[in-house]
């Protein structure tokens, strides 16, 4: 990636903080996004649009996404309607069509490039004059989507205003298999093959579409995937798409455990790799462990098999035995007789 601030979530105090300052009760996002920023703002507004009280559920990031993007795209076939004359239930059928509309900008924007689509491709979508039948007819598209903020203008093209819902929402158009073939199990491309290079800051909808595999295929599937990708990162240590979409997946699942087998597979690579002298994938670092949401004691398990790959004490750098000690420290009642075991 090119020289960045890296934002991740929020710490917990700050995530209150947030939370209170957008009018966000603490509960009401799921655990693992309570201290995303992008979701706790965009779940502020889809709040401020409803009639009534939300249900007391707590509700995660792709939930907020799919009713975000719902929420816009009814405030652009409202604005439509006003220009247009129309009322009631056209309203909403063109809400329908809007959104079939974003959801072909977003095929359209995953080929090669930055991520966003020239002003033909926009215009064609989205037309500044009268529009073709499919869509309804009247005027006014590109302003509205504009007006709306589901779009803004980038260089001489247009892309989507928030860039990891643009992710969100290319992960369910993206070819997955195509994806990993062409990044990743490069051996299974046919010979003669020429793929355009894919900019690293990209990954984001190749995330989404990892994450998407379990929701709608079931655990199991996206399981085996990552195995795959272990063992592909072990065929080329080297190999910064199956590291990174390995350490995303990995972290971003609300609950780690049915993946213990694949951090087990992980872990014993790392330090197989390390008796052999070679180096740890930077992603897969000693404090990359605390962050898969796991049990600890299957923490503590994956923490054993790592410490083989550390170097001697004297050695600058993290270690795996020194996040053990931080663990301990935490929380030294639990911890303590899991590290007895080892």
């Amino acid at each position: 990636l090119p020289p960045c601030v890296r934002l991740g979530d929020l710490r917990a105090d700050e995530a209150r903080e947030v939370r209170a300052r957008h009018g966000v009760p603490d509960g009401a996002l799921a655990e693992p996004d309570a201290g995303h920023p992008l979701t706790i703002r965009l779940l502020s507004e889809v709040r401020a649009a409803l009639p009534g009280p939300p249900a007391p559920v707590p509700v995660t990031r792709d939930e907020v996404f799919t009713a975000y993007l719902d929420l816009m795209c009814l405030r652009v076939a409202a604005r439509l309607a006003d220009e247009n004359g129309l009322h009631g239930t056209a309203v909403r059928r063109l809400a329908a069509k809007v959104s079939g509309q974003v959801h072909e900008a977003a095929r359209r924007s995953l080929g090669p490039g930055q991520g966003g689509l020239d002003r033909e491709s926009f215009e064609t979508l989205f037309p500044c004059g009268p529009a073709p039948a499919r869509l309804g007819g009247g005027t006014g598209w590109a302003p509205a989507v504009l007006a709306e903020g589901l779009f803004v203008p980038a260089g001489s093209g247009y892309r989507f205003a928030h860039e990891e819902l643009a992710d969100w929402i290319q992960g369910t158009h993206l070819d997955l298999d195509g994806a990993l073939r062409a990044l990743v199990h490069r051996r299974d491309t046919p010979l003669g093959t020429h793929t355009l290079p894919v900019p690293h800051h990209r990954i984001g909808s190749v995330a989404e579409a990892l994450l998407l595999l379990a929701r709608q295929h079931g655990v199991p599937q996206l399981a085996l995937t990552l195995e795959e990708l272990v063992h592909a990162l072990d065929l080329d240590p080297h190999s910064w798409w199956a590291a990174r979409l390995l350490a995303e997946a990995l972290t971003r699942v609300p609950d780690a455990t049915p993946y213990t087998d694949v951090l087990r597979l992980l872990a014993d690579g790392i330090a197989d790799r390390a008796e052999d002298g070679q180096p740890t994938p930077q992603a897969f670092g000693p404090g990359f462990w605390t962050a898969p949401r796991v049990p600890e004691a299957t923490r503590l398990d994956l923490l054993r098999r790592l410490v083989l790959a550390d170097g001697p004490p004297h050695e600058p750098g993290p270690r795996h035995l020194d996040t053990a000690a931080g663990l301990l420290v935490a929380d030294p009642t639990a911890v303590q007789p899991l590290l007895v075991r080892w």
